[in-house]
């Protein structure tokens, strides 16, 4: 997760009563625009975020920072289903330009301190649904796409694209250890991109592409699934560089990837989206 979200506890009468006057009033539908000014890491001028809140029968309410990191592949979900969520960041900045010992995130730290994320020991992402919270970043990737249908067709389907997106995960560790974002020698950092891009992950990608049991452009079984997203994440959302070559001979990964950028909700948040330098 990036970086060190419970909700305020009421009495059970008042939770009773809230609970009677939720099936005494339908929910109704309602979308707000919220302009959140916050300052970012781009030769740290202010920077206007405008982002689209739809509050609706389900309420789900993702809290992360002003940055894609670790709930991006959830975003990318939501998109991909055409579900509506009220997407919370916590705006970030810092003293020091790149510097994470000066990052500034006042809005966080007061929720966290009032105890909004005891149940996430600290930490976002957190989702809310009512008066339901939900830390871990995969653990909301799972639930959500539970939700929309995105989790196979049986549960051998349903654990099938748990696999792959673990598989995935493996390969987003294996980048990670390498340490290259917070690596302050430049010279060292194209040599161990250079090795990754050309050397390494090419293999990764090759043993994926068997492990998949779909076809058709889809990982797991007939339909899309959080497996398709979370490689569509890998592939085209995760590096600064084209990998396209890395899985040039991976038949399966390439009709994925020709399958997610079709989809109607991916290109829209691709282009819509707030931009943020993590």
């Amino acid at each position: 997760e990036l970086c060190p979200c419970h909700s305020l506890s009421t009495s059970p009468q008042m939770r009773c009563m809230q609970s009677q006057r939720r099936r005494a009033v339908p929910l109704a539908l309602a979308a707000i625009c919220v302009w959140q000014v916050s300052r970012s890491f781009v030769g740290l001028q202010p920077t206007a975020r405008q982002v689209t809140l739809a509050r609706h029968a389900d309420g789900f309410k993702l809290r992360y920072f002003d940055a894609k990191g670790a709930a991006e592949t959830i975003r990318l979900v939501f998109a991909a289903a055409g579900k509506d969520y009220e997407d919370m960041r916590y705006p970030i900045s810092f003293g020091t330009p790149g510097d994470f010992s000066t990052i500034v995130r006042k809005e966080f730290e007061a929720d966290r301190d009032a105890g909004k994320m005891d149940i996430s020991m600290g930490k976002v992402p957190v989702l809310d649904v009512g008066d339901f919270s939900l830390p871990q970043s995969k653990a909301i990737e799972r639930y959500v796409a539970r939700k929309v249908g995105m989790m196979g067709s049986t549960p051998e389907e349903e654990a099938l694209v748990d696999a792959m997106a673990e598989h995935v995960r493996d390969v987003n560790d294996a980048y990670n250890r390498k340490g290259l974002f917070f690596m302050k020698d430049e010279e060292k950092k194209a040599e161990l991109k250079k090795k990754w891009y050309e050397e390494e992950l090419p293999p990764f990608l090759t043993k994926l592409d068997t492990a998949l049991p779909g076809s058709d452009g889809f990982a797991v079984g007939k339909k899309a699934s959080l497996a398709d997203v979370a490689i569509f994440k890998l592939l085209k959302d995760t590096y600064d560089e084209d990998v396209s070559d890395a899985y040039k001979s991976c038949p399966k990964l390439k009709a994925i990837v020709s399958s997610m950028e079709k989809n109607e909700g991916i290109k829209k948040w691709l282009e819509e989206r707030p931009k943020s330098f993590i």
